[in-house]
């Protein structure tokens, strides 16, 4: 090992102490050597670049392997001095209790929180879902051309609400059509010219004239037309054909159906009416699942050709006529959340449990029906008689949900849900599980607006700023002494925190209102 001669070594200060910054021969100050080890280095050694350390030599493994030896030994030695401790009574054997955690019930109350019951009357549905406010937040400014790469959930659940109301009421929809535009059409569209959306609309209106007017046949025969409105819906898909262009279709469904007997000279003006290219009709045999081939329909053929999207869309990308919209929820009554998003929670667990083979197999046969050609129709039929089948079984539930609501199918079992979520105990059923002791529910009081999140942020804002008030106003006591002044301050404040808890707010919101 190389030592530093005596004449190199640094200097020491007035103090004794050796001098930081002295230089060395190679350009080094004390503080870099030290930094180093103490030890002299190479040119190389100081300017390189990598500072991390480096493998290693044989004195440092030594030193490793010494320090390991003393740490083995110190926690042999903790060990014994432990079991020592534990013989002598000293300290003793560290034990776990097992705790159990106590479901969360929302208090009564609680401003923000609550549960809404909904029904729609059409369908004779019954709904439970938990609504809380969350901050009140101004939406985007909605500015530019709406363009969609896909069908939307919302715009799916509205064409399956629409197709489930027709069932319902008007007999479901009778025909599926597809629309397709020309080349001349095609480059139109790509020019700006016209529009998928406006094409459709002249059509529709068309129809709808012919539909409520009837029509003549060639023949000389009279159709009737029709007194309500054409019940339609239609979804735009934009697939690539084979030389890469856009080639946009339609996808409509149509509540009305002629006799065979004329069927093709309908389809023929139908068509004339569209003009823009093919214009397939098709009968729909089972009006029920119409929805769930109408959603799938865009998707099929980017399926089929790899794709992630549906075709980029500038506009709507479906519409529904107002005959045939779906009416919404009604809310029927609100009240205190309390155990509501455990009950829905657990609803949702056993029925996950219970049928959740058939759930799987429902979506891995719908998505095997997806990528399958429709040149393969033996094998789609058979696919598509165990997805009816499965479907069956689910469709009997009188109920479905996910962890936010419940959606009963008929009143009478909606009065067997609520009143299982407000019994203490109740031993369930093939569709509502074993209730356990205290998960009943307490609606307590109707919420209104004041029980918002927003108007009690609004009503402490309020006191606060009357407790300030108050408390700037010189007060008759203010002569007294120091001590009786900050008693009669403290009692005085600590009496406006109490008005201002949650259970005594509507009263001063009423005695506020009164007084302003």
């Amino acid at each position: 090992m190389t030592t530093i001669p005596k004449h190199l070594l640094p200097t020491k200060t007035f103090n004794g102490s050796l001098d930081p910054f002295f230089v060395f021969a190679d350009g080094m100050t004390l503080n870099q050597v030290k930094s180093f080890g103490g030890q002299p280095c190479s040119e190389a050694e100081r300017h390189r670049l990598v500072k991390a350390s480096k493998s290693p030599t044989v004195e440092e493994t030594l030193n490793l392997q010494h320090k390991k030896a003393l740490f083995q030994t110190d926690e042999q030695r903790l060990k014994h001095n432990h079991q020592h401790m534990l013989e002598t009574g000293e300290t003793t054997e560290p034990h776990f209790t097992e705790v159990e955690h106590k479901k969360y019930h929302t208090p009564l109350n609680t401003a923000g929180c609550r549960a809404v019951v909904e029904f729609k009357e059409w369908a004779d549905e019954w709904r439970l879902r938990t609504e809380v406010d969350g901050q009140n937040l101004q939406p985007p400014e909605q500015a530019g051309q709406r363009i969609s790469d896909m069908l939307s959930h919302r715009g799916a659940s509205k064409i399956a609400e629409s197709c489930a109301f027709m069932a319902v009421k008007k007999g479901g929809y009778k025909t599926f059509v597809t629309g397709t535009f020309k080349e001349a059409v095609r480059e139109k569209i790509a020019n700006g010219e016209t529009t998928i959306q406006k094409e459709v609309s002249r059509t529709m209106d068309a129809l709808q004239k012919m539909y409520q007017r009837g029509w003549t046949t060639k023949s000389g025969e009279r159709i009737d037309g029709h007194t309500d409105g054409l019940p339609y819906c239609w979804v735009v898909e934009v697939p690539k054909n084979d030389e890469g262009e856009d080639n946009p279709h339609i996808h409509m469904l149509l509540g009305w159906r002629v006799d065979f007997r004329i069927f093709k000279e309908w389809a023929a003006r139908i068509e004339k009416l569209w003009g823009n290219g093919y214009f397939h009709l098709e009968k729909i045999k089972d009006s029920l699942c119409a929805g769930a081939y109408m959603a799938k329909a865009a998707g099929y053929l980017s399926k089929a050709q790899d794709s992630d999207t549906q075709g980029e869309v500038k506009g709507n990308r479906y519409g529904i006529s107002s005959v045939a919209r779906a009416p919404g929820w009604v809310t029927y009554a609100k009240a205190q959340l309390h155990i509501v998003s455990q009950l829905i929670v657990d609803v949702y667990d056993h029925l996950t449990q219970k049928y959740g083979e058939q759930f799987r197999e429902r979506k891995r046969l719908n998505k095997a029906l997806s990528t399958i050609p429709k040149d393969k129709k033996g094998l789609r039929q058979r696919l598509g008689k165990k997805l009816a089948k499965v479907r069956d079984t689910l469709n009997k539930l009188p109920i479905r949900c996910n962890q936010y609501q419940v959606v009963i199918k008929n009143t009478g079992d909606a009065y067997r849900f609520f009143n299982w979520c407000v019994n203490e105990e109740d031993p369930g059923n093939e569709f509502l599980p074993k209730k356990e002791p205290g998960m009943a529910w307490l609606p307590g009081k109707t919420p209104g607006a004041k029980d918002s999140l927003y108007f009690n942020t609004l009503y402490k804002k309020i006191e606060r700023r009357k407790l300030w008030r108050r408390l700037a106003r010189i007060p008759d006591w203010v002569h007294r002494s120091d001590t009786e002044w900050h008693q009669v301050k403290n009692e005085y404040e600590q009496q406006v925190l109490n008005w201002i808890k949650p259970e005594n707010t509507g009263s001063i919101w009423q005695e506020y209102c009164s007084s302003s």
